[in-house]
């Protein structure tokens, strides 16, 4: 069965979207000692052999990602990309001030990974709140590359029967402006299960 949503399933998306990434805002001000701008984001759904494509359009070049398997009531697997050559400066930034060169690298890891955690559990943790549904998540492993052999160790399947959700945000922490990718990559069962559970959230609202 295909997966698309009507205008209004894909404006309540948004809308999900949009909330967790207000959070996620909140607490990467705190981590970062500073604010922190997220852009309300623009949300594409893809079959997973079209995934690769559009990334290499949005976000080309090397990239740094930061990834989560799902479990619950969806599926797959959860991943925020961003290019290497912005995402790595926004790290460095938000290390403490004296860190030693020779300790550098190794806590610029811990920062990726948990700025990640942060997008990543403050986009699910809001959508399975509102939609009344399970979603777990595994610890984040920080993983870098280009292209399909990226996404495919992120765990997305690159087929026409896997499904994505991409939603697309800018950080903004002056003097940083990041672009990057929220990608939550589904099997089939569980996009019909989104699908549904979307539909009885948008009812609840509208009662």
């Amino acid at each position: 069965m295909r997966f698309e949503l009507d205008d209004l399933e894909h404006d309540a998306l948004t809308e999900l979207g949009n909330i967790g990434v207000g959070r996620a805002s909140t607490a990467l001000s705190r981590m970062i000692g500073g604010p922190v701008e997220l852009s309300v984001p623009m949300v594409s759904l893809v079959p997973g052999d079209r995934v690769s494509g559009l990334l290499r359009s949005a976000l080309p070049g090397a990239l740094i990602a930061v990834t989560e398997c799902l479990s619950g009531t969806f599926l797959g697997s959860a991943i925020l990309l961003m290019p290497e050559r912005s995402g790595l400066p926004l790290a460095a930034a938000a290390l403490p001030p004296g860190v030693p060169k020779e300790d550098a690298v190794e806590l610029v890891e811990e920062v990726l990974a948990e700025v990640g955690n942060i997008v990543l559990n403050s986009c699910l943790s809001s959508m399975g709140n509102l939609l009344g549904v399970a979603v777990g998540t595994t610890l984040p492993q920080v993983l870098r590359g280009v292209g399909d052999d990226l996404l495919e160790r992120c765990g997305v399947a690159l087929t026409a029967e896997a499904q994505a959700i991409l939603f697309h945000v800018t950080f903004r922490t002056p003097p940083h402006d990041v672009e990057g990718t929220v990608v939550l990559a589904l099997d089939a069962g569980s996009a019909m299960e989104l699908k549904a559970a979307i539909g009885r959230y948008i009812g609840r609202v509208l009662a």
